[in-house]
């Protein structure tokens, strides 16, 4: 709780705006920006990775361009900067659209909609807040059906028939359960925990995956294992 203090100095920034001591400064995408802006701008940075990961890049070049969000000499730019990589192409989309305000942002999330990425449109829409997104949007992906079995290690297996009811890909009712153990469990769900559920329910391809992404010397550990089966 802060506590009351005196009147700090103030001093004017480069636009000649009075600035409170010890503010921090405003970067130029912040300034005269609304707060329904930004917040549309972080919840893009949040899930960057599942976006150019999932998303079809040159179906949502082609959406935008429909819905004048982007003009023909941005789509070229936007895919030569890509690489004909479609990963890279949708990280170039992002990092436009994050430069940009809540029509395009909502365009964006009807072009994903449009993909029939349901829950991933959803999460953008509601603004919906994930520690975990990098490592539970993988991992879901390499679950398939086997969700059900980390559920109900993660005390989860409650919402397992809300979960289908919702959402009808198996991959998009694998990455629910998990944002909904995560949100349930509160400071509780970490990756550790997460892990532990996966060697419990013997998905050990699964704990490899995480241990790449988290760039832990995956290969020594596996060398190790190697060395002890032998």
């Amino acid at each position: 709780m802060p506590v009351a203090k005196p009147k700090s100095k103030t001093k004017k920034d480069d636009d000649g705006k009075e600035k409170k001591k010890g503010e921090p400064p405003s970067t130029p995408n912040q300034e005269n920006v609304s707060p329904a802006t930004q917040e549309c701008r972080q919840i893009l940075v949040l899930y960057a990775q599942p976006l150019a990961n999932t998303l079809m890049a040159y179906d949502m070049v082609k959406h935008l361009l429909e819905k004048v969000v982007i003009d023909s000499d941005k789509a070229r730019l936007i895919r030569r900067m890509g690489k004909g990589q479609n990963a890279e192409t949708n990280r170039q989309i992002v990092a436009e659209l994050g430069t940009r305000g809540v029509r395009e942002f909502e365009v964006f999330v009807e072009g994903i909609r449009k993909q029939e990425f349901s829950l991933l449109a959803d999460l953008l829409e509601q603004k919906h807040f994930s520690r975990l997104i990098n490592i539970l949007d993988p991992v879901a992906k390499k679950l398939g059906h086997h969700w059900k079995r980390v559920a109900l290690e993660l005390g989860t297996g409650g919402f397992v028939v809300k979960i289908e009811t919702k959402y009808e890909k198996v991959r998009e009712q694998a990455l629910y359960s998990l944002l909904i153990w995560e949100e349930t469990s509160g400071v509780a769900a970490t990756e550790k925990r997460l892990i532990d559920a996966l060697d419990y329910c013997g998905m050990k391809w699964a704990i490899a995956y995480i241990r790449k992404l988290q760039g832990k010397g995956g290969k020594k550990k596996k060398g190790k294992k190697k060395g002890k089966d032998c």
